[in-house]
């Protein structure tokens, strides 16, 4: 399941995104939020919004806690969003309950989202949310291309612990 949203933030939240991930590299890095659904109510932070979004297409009642992290440039290698740290100490792949993709500020050409059955246009405050285990890549681009990567766990992640 692959799903497309435009128009997902208001101007506001959009914009303290971009100014949030655009503070410095270290700001771009992974990270860690601890916390399930019910932190998500009445909360404004523009990663709450997203997920109480996604929360309407995918059950995260599960989740205790998030990870995100943002993308100035391409990850073209074919690639499945999973435990990195467990995978690299067993071979076993654990994927987040969704993976989840913002684009916060788009002005390139190329740099579409692919998995093996889609190509998805990078556009300016479009979200995509797809099911764990699919993979996907990002093709080149010449340009600006801002995308935060957000993905909720059932359980926090070897990486983090």
């Amino acid at each position: 399941m692959l799903i497309v949203l435009d128009g997902v933030l208001d101007e506001e939240h959009r914009l303290a995104v971009v100014e949030f991930f655009s503070r410095s590299e270290e700001a771009r890095e992974m990270k860690w939020e601890r916390g399930g659904v019910d932190k998500l109510r009445g909360n404004k932070s523009p990663m709450a919004l997203l997920l109480t979004r996604a929360s309407q297409f995918f059950d995260l009642s599960n989740m205790v806690g998030s990870e995100y992290w943002a993308h100035y440039g391409t990850r073209p290698d074919w690639h499945v969003d999973k435990d990195e740290k467990l995978y690299q100490m067993s071979g076993n792949i654990e994927c987040p309950i969704c993976s989840i993709v913002y684009y916060a500020d788009i002005d390139a050409v190329g740099g579409n989202f692919v998995t093996e059955t889609a190509a998805i246009q990078p556009v300016t405050n479009r979200m995509l949310m797809f099911a764990p285990g699919i993979v996907h890549g990002v093709e080149p681009f010449t340009g600006r291309r801002l995308s935060v990567a957000l993905n909720p766990w059932a359980y926090k992640p070897t990486t983090y612990l």
